[in-house]
């Protein structure tokens, strides 16, 4: 008698239960996994569209530092009334472009 006394106050969880989360854990490891890759392609992005602007930014000085392998630049510069107006189009190596265009005047304090 003790030993069926003992089958049935054995505790722990039931096959279907068992089933039940292992099914509900992969759903929310696949979600989990999805929502971090587009979070990490917006980070992507992001990072590259800044790079984009910094390097248009640099491209728009007076004297630009050369651009990286890949990347192009295409400036026009004109004169008026003493000022020199840069417009700049920098294409990513992954074909993304950006124009910017910047005035610069001498100042008056020299």
């Amino acid at each position: 008698m003790p030993v069926t006394l003992a089958r049935q106050r054995q505790a722990g969880f039931s096959l279907p239960e068992v089933l039940v989360s292992l099914v509900l854990f992969i759903v929310i490891i696949g979600a989990l996994t999805g929502y971090y890759q587009v979070l990490a392609q917006g980070f992507l992005n992001q990072w590259h569209y800044r790079q984009l602007w910094r390097f248009a930014s640099q491209q728009a000085e007076i004297n630009p530092p050369p651009l990286p392998e890949g990347w192009k630049a295409t400036r026009v510069e004109t004169s008026v009334a003493g000022c020199v107006s840069i417009s700049v189009i920098v294409s990513s190596p992954g074909g993304r472009q950006g124009q910017l265009r910047r005035l610069h005047c001498p100042s008056e304090k020299q």
